[in-house]
């Protein structure tokens, strides 16, 4: 057990001293000593707790804890990934979450960030920032989200089903769920009508998600593009639904000290018509906030609530044997700001309730009804302006 604690804190040290040469570069000389400052602090906390905590330590915890904290303060999603499980988390993040359930964390443990609709977690019930106590009879405070991430999508590639011990969002009331082994299957596009608006829902940005809706949209038809849930997908694909809706002009841009600018312009005529009311919510994230980023820059009103505000460029970056799956860059908003732990503002906020007696669906379906609205007020307003046009003519 000596010879293991020598090695583990060795290990440790090599792990913080790799990590902060990825980040001197950019440091000023007295922000530079102030952390590697903190760095001999870390490890000689490590090496106290080792040696002077009241119980028998365990070493596995100690290091996953450590991962946790250093990797997770920089950014929820960042992880150090062993050697043995880097191609399956290069899966992990190519594809949607298992069981639908996205995760994030809450009071120290994991929790609920977004039940994909259609998915084993949405059959479920389960509720954003709903805590996540246990999975099985391991509790997950403490635990590095990744590695529950990985724990979850090797268990459903096994075709296993998964309960959860799950503390509601008012942290009162404790319940079992269970998140079955089911097929299940992202519906990345919806498609309805309303009072002559085209309704268009997106789950996910998968692949060729934009070549396929650029063949469903209506051209002049009054639109509603409903991105209140939309959590998961590639960025190229956001990138590519705005360009079905901007005529000219910058799409969206991201940068980073090491990855550099990248400005994102539109490539063809978009489609004609008053821009797309575009809806928002706590849990439009990712990819979700790119797309309504850019619409939003080109003139559609974005109606609803707050954005998560989580919209970083991730990237593996590799060291010798250390591989960490780090924000690289960071997506930014019309006004140059990070989108990252800003988020967007709508431009017609909605009261997330109307009176008590609400739940959160019908709190939702008021702000449709009101999107629904100003669509067909904009098409008036067009339609309007045409008549002043062609008698002036």
């Amino acid at each position: 057990m000596a010879r293991f604690r020598i090695l583990f804190l060795s290990f440790s040290v090599i792990c913080l001293l790799a990590f902060a040469g990825l980040l001197r570069a950019g440091l000023s000389g007295e922000d530079r000593e102030d952390l590697f400052r903190s760095l001999g602090i870390l490890t000689e906390v490590v090496h106290l707790v080792e040696n002077e905590y009241v119980d028998e330590l365990n070493d596995q915890a100690l290091a996953m804890a450590l991962d946790a904290g250093l990797l997770e303060s920089v950014d929820p999603w960042a992880a150090v990934v062993p050697e043995a499980e880097v191609e399956a988390y290069r899966h992990l993040v190519s594809e949607p979450p298992a069981y639908g359930l996205f995760i994030g964390g809450r009071l120290g443990s994991a929790a609920v960030r977004c039940a994909i609709p259609g998915s084993p977690a949405d059959a479920a019930s389960l509720q954003s920032w709903e805590v996540i106590e246990k999975i099985g009879d391991v509790y997950t405070r403490g635990r590095p989200l990744w590695q529950i991430r990985l724990d979850l999508a090797h268990r459903e590639e096994a075709k296993q089903s998964v309960s959860l011990t799950v503390v509601d969002r008012h942290v009162d009331e404790r319940r079992e769920v269970v998140l079955d082994a089911v097929e299940w299957k992202i519906e990345p596009i919806v498609i309805s009508e309303q009072d002559g608006v085209q309704i268009i829902k997106l789950g996910a940005l998968e692949a060729g998600v934009a070549a396929e809706l650029a063949g469903i949209v209506e051209a002049g038809k009054p639109i509603v593009i409903d991105l209140r849930r939309l959590v998961w997908g590639f960025e190229s694909e956001a990138v590519d639904v705005a360009n079905i809706f901007i005529d000219d002009g910058l799409i969206g841009s991201r940068s980073g000290r090491g990855a550099g600018e990248e400005k994102f312009e539109a490539t063809q005529d978009g489609i004609q018509g008053p821009p797309p009311i575009v809806l928002i919510g706590h849990e439009t994230e990712g990819v979700g906030e790119i797309l309504a980023s850019a619409l939003g820059r080109h003139g559609s009103p974005l109606v609803g609530w707050n954005s998560a505000g989580h919209a970083p460029h991730m990237r593996f970056v590799h060291s010798r044997d250390l591989h960490l799956w780090i924000p690289v860059g960071q997506w930014l908003r019309a006004d140059g700001e990070p989108i990252n732990g800003n988020g967007l503002e709508p431009s017609e906020e909605m009261d997330f309730f109307d009176d008590e007696s609400e739940d959160e669906e019908e709190s939702e379906d008021r702000v449709l009804a009101r999107a629904i609205e100003m669509a067909l007020e904009e098409t008036q307003t067009d339609e309007i302006d045409e008549v002043v046009l062609d008698e002036a003519a």
